[in-house]
């Protein structure tokens, strides 16, 4: 059946139907229910997209309290009345961790050449946890891309016998000198920043010739 209604002061004739999806789910994040609304709206297209998100959000937190985001909106207007449906999920941090650790790495590994020796020297964090966890998780990325990664132990003996923490930050010309010393070509560094919802994963490679930082990236945690 047809409807009519006011908009924006001009007379439309409304049949109904638009039903979109918007905001897709991805893996970084945990599915922990379903939220329904329902509410009036003048707007359409993008701007109901935004207006079904906050509706949503808003009945979300009130139901599963903070914390929380929705994914995969879908909604359907007639009329003035608009019927939304959204995921209500949580961020798994290991999930995203991983995923801005391969973003970041796509983005190193895209300007340096796969023959280039490559040191992962270290990445500081406030998480005592994180720096070895990231270490690891770059070199399986870069070997598995055909990258020549110079092994662990190598670094450990140097850690030894300079007194050189691996998992705390040193300035460039110190790091360029352990990455000579070990024979590579590029050094990797990297640090995580912020807090709460705004940590971001920074990764660096410098040429250990030049002192040229040679690549750089950065993904939100």
């Amino acid at each position: 059946m047809k409807k009519y209604c006011l908009f924006w002061g001009i007379l439309f004739i409304s049949c109904a139907a638009s039903n979109k999806v918007v905001r897709p789910l991805s893996e970084e994040f945990e599915i922990i229910g379903t939220i329904r609304v329902k509410f009036e709206s003048y707007l359409s297209g993008e701007k109901l997209d935004e207006e079904a998100y906050f509706y949503l959000l808003e009945a979300g937190i009130k139901q599963f309290s903070g914390g929380i985001d929705i994914r995969e909106i879908s909604w359907y207007k007639e009329g003035e009345d608009v019927s939304a449906r959204g995921i209500v999920v949580r961020a798994d941090p290991m999930k995203k961790m991983e995923s801005s650790l391969e973003k970041a790495a796509e983005q190193i590994m895209a300007s340096l050449k796969p023959s280039s020796k490559i040191a992962i020297l270290y990445v500081s964090s406030p998480d005592p946890e994180a720096p070895d966890f990231i270490a690891k998780e770059l070199e399986y990325i870069m070997v598995t891309n055909n990258f020549t990664i110079i092994d662990r132990s190598q670094l450990d003996k140097i850690r030894q016998e300079q007194h050189f923490q691996l998992s705390g930050e040193v300035d460039d010309e110190t790091a360029i000198s352990i990455g000579k010393i070990v024979g590579a070509d590029i050094i990797l560094t990297g640090s995580i920043t912020g807090s709460a919802s705004i940590r971001r994963l920074r990764l660096r490679a410098l040429n250990t010739q030049t002192a040229q930082v040679m690549a750089a990236g950065s993904e939100r945690l």
